[in-house]
């Protein structure tokens, strides 16, 4: 049987179906592309589960949250699941910007994706 592999950062979001989610859900397949050593999408709804959360929780060192709105969903599945937390990302708050029910611009795909990429690498140099 194969190890499973360690991971540096697992990275949730709640891919919400807002602007916002959509543009959090994107750029988190975006840096695990670009960074497919190190990072790893972790499934958010899974927590639930107690295997899966022990495992979530040794399989990675760090773990960043993103919820798209300030209805932070995310956190509060995290919380009451006793996941920890490293980093939590609430897009609208951090970055000024409305939740609307749309697809979002390309404009907002690439703020949210600095965003979250910024704390990525922050992560993996080590910076928190």
């Amino acid at each position: 049987m194969d190890e499973k592999k360690h991971w540096k950062i697992f990275v949730y979001t709640c891919f919400g179906g807002c602007a916002t989610g959509v543009s959090a859900s994107k750029a988190l397949i975006r840096i695990w592309e670009e960074n497919a050593e190190d990072v790893k999408i972790a499934c958010l709804p899974a927590a639930i589960f107690p295997g899966k959360r022990k495992e979530m929780i040794k399989s990675s060192d760090k773990r960043l949250l993103v919820d798209a709105c300030s209805l932070k969903c995310g956190q509060k599945l995290l919380e009451r699941e006793g996941v920890p937390i490293d980093r939590y990302i609430e897009v609208t708050s951090q970055l000024g910007i409305k939740k609307v029910k749309e697809l979002p611009s390309k404009e907002m795909e690439e703020q949210v994706y600095n965003a979250i990429n910024k704390e990525v690498q922050e992560f993996l140099r080590g910076s928190f």
